[in-house]
């Protein structure tokens, strides 16, 4: 199967499709998914990676139906709690895994310890044209084994490796995470956490490897090897980031956008969008921020002014904004960090990303707050900037406009379609 149809998206549910070609790797695909057969709606598929034989093409990257197992009314999170129980199972039952975790937690805690930090970069080119920077151990003091994390519709698993700074109000602050595989089969486990995940998750790949090779070097050179890639384009690790966090982390240079603040648009019921106002608040008064700094605007559709300005937001969030709300919206403006260094900055705008996928909002997105949404249709924002030497006008994709989907309508898809989770036919265990 050539093509798949993308569940959700900016244009609408089930209104997109995607060619097997421009999926780039199987962690590409969960952030896609769920995707189904476009000639049956019914079925999800999954993405099959091409195969290579002497370093020539073998098999071209395609779909493939999950296999019939699971039928409408399962529920999903016993489903959950299930596949995260197998893949604990599996991971106690591997002396590699138990090896590589030990061996990675010591790492972290002497970069910490030596006021080390853990840069990692990587560039999306499907949605913009510079690239993603961060600091895994920005603002860290601890790391911690099998953390425990409760997810937004209702369930828990453990992060193989937590890392963790200071807490703003109560709770230590959750910075970063780093999750062992064994084998990078695609699962709705890691789709689900994925799309609930407010921090950058590293995901170290131990296929096929022995105790032998798993030491100390390794470990320090695994995660060094973050912000590089193979002469195939594989990663032994992989960043992941959701959305959300991408405005956290872009680097946009000063000759291209020099607005030092960015604006997100939240789309939500009003017991929502005031409790979400309320806590970001809290958030920026104990972050030191002031009120003139982080403005937090309820946009009521009271006038015909007013109402222009709340379609205008939708027109930008994309289709379906007027289900969450028709009359009112939030819209958040703050200053971007100040790069990987801005420890409060950055502990801003992870708290935010935390509190808005914990929400059933849709969340959208301006770089900066005098720009127009010339291209509704356009999913990403375009800069367009003459270069008077050059005699022509220079055009760059800087981020999507649409930022966040509420992890409550993906589990209500997955609920109502006949089969869901199971396995692909031939697909291998995680572990």
């Amino acid at each position: 199967m050539d093509k798949a149809l993308l569940v959700f998206s900016r244009k609408g549910q089930m209104r997109e499709r995607i060619a097997a070609r421009h999926v780039r790797s199987r962690e590409h695909a969960r952030k896609l998914w769920p995707m189904v057969d476009p000639d049956d709606r019914r079925h999800l598929v999954t993405w099959v990676s091409p195969s290579f034989e002497d370093g020539r093409l073998r098999k071209r990257s395609h779909f493939r139906r999950l296999a019939e197992g699971r039928r409408a009314g399962v529920d999903l999170r016993a489903l959950f709690e299930e596949e995260e129980g197998e893949r604990q199972r599996r991971a106690a039952e591997s002396p590699e895994h138990a090896r590589a975790k030990t061996l990675l937690v010591a790492e972290l805690q002497r970069r910490i310890a030596s006021g080390r930090g853990l840069p990692w970069s990587f560039k999306d080119e499907s949605v913009s044209d510079f690239p993603l920077v961060g600091n895994l151990l920005l603002g860290a003091t601890q790391v911690q084994p099998e953390y425990p994390l409760s997810t937004p519709f209702g369930s828990s698993y453990r992060l193989d490796i937590a890392v963790l700074a200071p807490a703003i109000s109560r709770q230590p602050m959750l910075v970063g995470g780093i999750e062992v595989e064994r084998w990078h089969h695609f699962d709705g486990r890691k789709a689900l956490i994925g799309r609930s995940m407010g921090f950058p998750l590293i995901t170290v790949d131990i296929t096929e490897m022995t105790l032998d090779e798993l030491t100390d070097e390794w470990a320090a050179r695994v995660l060094s090897d973050t912000t590089r890639s193979d002469a195939h384009g594989r990663r032994l690790s992989y960043v992941y980031l959701h959305d959300v966090l991408y405005p956290q982390f872009i680097r946009l240079p000063q000759d291209v956008e020099d607005d030092p603040k960015h604006q997100y648009l939240v789309f939500a019921g009003d017991d929502t969008l005031d409790r979400l106002r309320t806590w970001l608040r809290q958030l920026a008064d104990a972050l030191g921020y002031e009120q003139t700094s982080a403005v937090l605007q309820l946009l009521n559709a009271k006038s015909p002014s007013a109402l222009k300005a709340l379609q205008n937001a939708g027109s930008i969030v994309g289709d379906g904004w007027e289900s969450f709300n028709n009359q009112r919206m939030l819209r958040i403006s703050i200053p971007r960090p100040g790069g990987p260094h801005d420890e409060r900055g950055h502990k801003l705008h992870a708290t935010l990303g935390r509190l808005l996928l914990s929400c059933d909002c849709l969340v959208g997105y301006q770089y900066a707050s005098a720009i127009y949404n010339n291209d509704p249709e356009e999913d990403v924002w375009l800069k367009y900037r003459y270069r008077r030497e050059h005699g022509m006008c220079e055009v760059f994709r800087i981020l999507p406009k649409r930022l966040a989907e509420p992890v409550g309508r993906l589990i209500e898809f997955l609920d109502s379609i006949a089969p869901i989770g199971a396995e692909a036919t031939g697909a291998q265990s995680e572990y």
